[in-house]
């Protein structure tokens, strides 16, 4: 008996013996094992800090595991930390229980290029095919894992075409369960992108359904991720914006194109600048809040659509226009829809976003259409036109446009648009339209304030006489039924004044000055009504000929509106005394100037209690650009930069067309800027420095203000009576207008009062 007892406490004691050794060295032992057979189990090289198996309590722990890349040059996964808690008993049950999951700190680095990724060696190995055999009565393996959770992890994206680095920061999950027996999938997420932007996102998935619920908060993401994207299609130096979601998905990953939706969504300080840095589009704000979308019911309800302060700038060259620079050549790029796309152009995200709305609008027909409403707030248009002899500029701003209850079950879509006009006019207008088929519209708008003298490049340039004043307001009704189209029209000019023909081999020999003369009224005024009708399925038909036509010649139409009273009193016209105008980089009156001068004298000098003063008003843009231009045309012609020229020397530059073959070629070579879409004006600017032409220009106006004074008080008036504003006023005309004096008379010692003032002579 006791040598029975001896054995069985010789076989416990090796038992405990073979348990503490295995306790002790199994963890490694199969640290050990893993490192050295890695690459032949997985493909790769894994090395980790330390391993810890305890085999009481189901415990695994990892420190700084880390799994490379197939050819050993990098790390593809790096966890600071493992840990999995595992119910032993339960593996002895077959529930297989996994008590809970954490990874924390890992950084996984995700490389594609094309169709490839850097684990598609893992994808192939251990998707080739299933090794575990099934249980023998044919059931699933049971198993349950809890309390998932990846704690502050790194995941780096690098794609090769396009060349893209983007890196998801601080990302967390938290998963409560998988388990075999619920096919009921809820997970957790938060993280950060590196160049801006968070995102919180609750995921249900019903794995059995392919059902899927998705609640997405995303704060201030930043496109300048998109950028590499873009850059595929569109030729431009930068993407910028924010965007914030809050937004709630329903559906079913079976079917794409079936899902439901709601939340808000928000753009900020969007902007796109073409090759040259120049914002050529952005946007303050774009809100869209989606009331409801459901694809399969065909709902598409919003509650408030607004964009705020949406920019364009527009300019047309002899070549294009600027968003030509964003074009790539077609042989360069594939379309974006173009029916079967290859795998590899699924390396561009807007190449699959494209796609899906294609297959979505291929599944859907957008048909039911609600909103609040849809508004643009602040909105602005910069439009230039460089093709003419002298730069064109013409601006929108204030733009508003705003329509309530848009529905496409409504017997009309109504619309409200407001605008200025080059910061005098002002555009109104309203529009009505029928949403079943758009076949009935009515618009009717209103432009008022424009100044005619904003048109004169293209009055210049087409029928060689500029407009020196003169208000355009025009009037619109346009009636459409059936597509037939029924318009009234109706122009009012006020106080037309036409300048003197200019030598231009571009315009039209039309007797302008004649045709305001037959055509004013009684009062300098010029009033036409002209209908127009058409037929819109008729391809020659265009709407806007008629309107041009209409246009172009009101361009040569205007009427004298002078200070009367005191022409009355002293002789000469009225233009004599409302205003002096003088040619760009002109500093000395000329003899036109001269008279003015001199019966403004005399009215000072007879009227003891009136005082003069002098508001100059010009573009000094424009005279910047003319001198750049006049100083490369007087090197062209091998003058040098001399201030002193004769008579002839002078004339000899002017006579230089902007558009002179040769003169636009040598431009080009000395300014170093050939491209064919910048200005004869931009490249005169080049080259002399804007800095030294800014000096000239300060230097001109301060001596031609100091020259009109200088003459007045040479004329016997005090110089307490002649009140001169600054050359800095001079900047606040519009592009392409010449030196000017607008000239208003007041009582002495008070304030100058605006020409509505009763104490002025008008």
């Amino acid at each position: 008996m006791k040598r029975f007892t001896k054995l069985i406490a010789l076989l416990l004691g090796i038992v405990a013996g073979i348990v503490i050794l295995l306790a002790v060295f199994i963890s490694p032992v199969a640290e050990y094992l893993i490192e050295k057979n890695s690459r032949e189990w997985t493909g790769r090289k894994i090395e980790m800090d330390r391993l810890v198996i305890n085999l009481l309590n189901g415990k695994v722990g990892i420190k700084l595991l880390k799994v490379y890349e197939t050819d050993d040059r990098g790390l593809f996964v790096a966890a600071g930390k493992i840990r999995i808690n595992t119910a032993l008993l339960s593996f002895l049950t077959g529930r297989n229980i996994v008590e809970d999951v954490l990874i924390e700190n890992a950084i996984i680095q995700v490389l594609q290029n094309g169709e490839s990724f850097n684990f598609d060696d893992l994808i192939l190995r251990f998707a080739a095919g299933d090794t575990v055999e099934e249980p023998a009565d044919g059931a699933p393996v049971a198993f349950e894992v809890r309390n998932i959770e990846i704690r502050n992890n790194t995941l780096n994206y690098k794609g090769a075409s396009p060349l893209v680095n983007i890196s998801i920061e601080n990302l967390n999950i938290t998963c409560p369960v998988i388990s075999s027996a619920d096919p009921r999938i809820s997970i957790s997420a938060t993280c950060a992108f590196n160049q801006g932007g968070d995102l919180t996102a609750d995921l249900f998935f019903n794995q059995e359904t392919s059902v899927y619920n998705l609640k997405a908060g995303i704060t201030d993401f930043s496109l300048t991720h998109l950028y590499p994207y873009m850059k595929d299609y569109l030729l431009v130096e930068s993407l910028e914006g924010l965007v914030s979601a809050d937004l709630r998905l329903d559906g079913n990953a079976g079917n794409p194109a079936d899902i439901a939706a709601s939340g808000d969504f928000v753009l900020r300080e969007f902007s796109v600048a073409d090759t040259t840095g120049e914002v050529i589009a952005s946007v303050g704000k774009l809100l869209i809040d989606a009331d409801s979308i459901n694809s399969a019911g065909n709902v598409y309800h919003f509650g408030v659509i607004n964009i705020d302060r949406p920019y364009v700038k527009f300019a047309v060259y002899d070549d294009g226009i600027n968003f030509d620079r964003m074009l790539i050549a077609a042989e360069e790029v594939d379309s974006v829809n173009t029916g079967t796309v290859p795998v590899e152009d699924y390396a561009n995200l807007f190449r699959m976003i494209a796609d899906y709305v294609q297959f979505y609008t291929s599944q859907y027909k957008v048909s039911n259409y609600k909103a609040g409403k849809v508004l643009i707030t602040n909105g602005r248009v910069v439009y230039t036109d460089y093709t003419l002899e002298d730069k064109f500029q013409y601006e929108l701003d204030s733009l508003f446009i705003s329509s309530e209850n848009l529905n496409s079950s409504s017997e009309r879509i109504n619309v409200v648009m407001k605008s200025k006009l080059n910061q005098t006019g002002i555009f109104s207008g309203n529009l009505s339209i029928n949403p079943d088929g758009y076949s009935e519209m009515e618009m009717n708008y209103s432009i008022k304030g424009i100044r005619l003298s904003d048109i004169n490049p293209y009055s210049v340039y087409y029928v060689a006489t500029p407009f020196i004043d003169g208000d355009l307001t025009f009037e619109n009704e346009i009636y459409i039924r059936d597509h037939k189209l029924k318009s009234e029209n109706r122009l009012f000019i006020e106080r037309v004044v036409a300048g003197k023909r200019v030598q231009n081999n571009t315009a039209m020999n039309i007797p302008v000055r004649l045709a305001i003369s037959v055509l004013r009224d009684l009062k300098g005024n010029i009033r036409l009504s002209i209908p127009v009708e058409g037929d819109l399925d008729d391809p020659d038909y265009r709407w806007g000929k008629a309107l041009l036509q209409v246009l172009k010649n009101l361009a040569i139409k205007a009427a004298v509106a002078p200070y009367r009273l005191v022409a009355d009193m002293f002789g000469g016209s009225e233009d004599d005394y409302r205003e002096m105008k003088m040619e760009f980089l002109q500093q000395q009156p000329d003899q036109d100037n001269l008279v003015t001068l001199g019966r403004i004298a005399e009215v000072i000098l007879n009227k003891p209690e009136l005082s003069v003063h002098f508001t100059p008003g010009n573009s000094r843009e424009a005279e910047i650009e003319f001198l750049a231009t006049y100083m490369a045309k007087q090197k062209f012609l091998g003058l040098g930069f001399s201030d002193s020229l004769s008579p002839e020397d002078d004339l000899r530059i002017r006579q230089i067309s902007n558009r002179d073959p040769g003169f636009t070629a040598w431009l080009g070579e000395q300014s170093g800027v050939s491209a064919a879409l910048a200005s004869v004006q931009e490249k005169s600017v080049q080259l002399s420095g804007r800095a030294h032409l800014e000096t000239r220009i300060s230097a001109i106006e301060e001596e031609r203000t100091r020259n009109v004074k200088n003459y007045l008080i040479s004329k016997g008036i005090s110089a307490d009576r002649i009140k001169m504003s600054g050359p800095s006023a001079a900047n606040t005309g519009n592009f392409g207008q010449t030196p000017s004096f607008a000239i208003s008379f007041a009582v002495s010692d008070e304030e100058i009062e605006s020409e509505s003032s009763t104490k002025q002579i008008n």
